[in-house]
């Protein structure tokens, strides 16, 4: 009999302890909202983004804090890092489309 009033305490404590225990769900690896930060902290991400070579994140940042000529150089710089890899893309979408056509010439030709 005490060792079930024991057992019966026991499981009393550890459902009042579980009961006071709340989630938490914390996401790793997302990045913080800039439009959520105060002013300061959004500067921060910003700096942090720019020194990531994040310009995109780094300009809508810039923006949050306030700091729209930041926000202009950070976009103007985004744009000529996305303009390089479009470029990329394009020549080898290109190079892509010659080697196709060189494939259809030639099957045309053994016919």
């Amino acid at each position: 009999m005490r060792t079930l009033l024991v057992a019966l305490a026991l499981l009393g404590a550890a459902g009042t302890a579980v009961a006071d225990v709340q989630e938490t769900v914390v996401v790793v690896g997302a990045p913080e909202r800039c439009g959520d930060a105060t002013p300061e902290r959004a500067r921060g991400l910003a700096d942090q983004a720019s020194r990531d070579g994040d310009y995109q994140r780094a300009g809508e940042c810039y923006l949050a804090a306030g700091q729209n000529s930041l926000a202009d150089q950070a976009f103007v710089k985004a744009s000529a890092q996305s303009k390089g890899e479009t470029s990329r893309r394009l020549a080898s979408n290109l190079s892509d489309m010659k080697a196709a056509a060189r494939q259809m010439k030639q099957a045309f030709q053994h016919r």
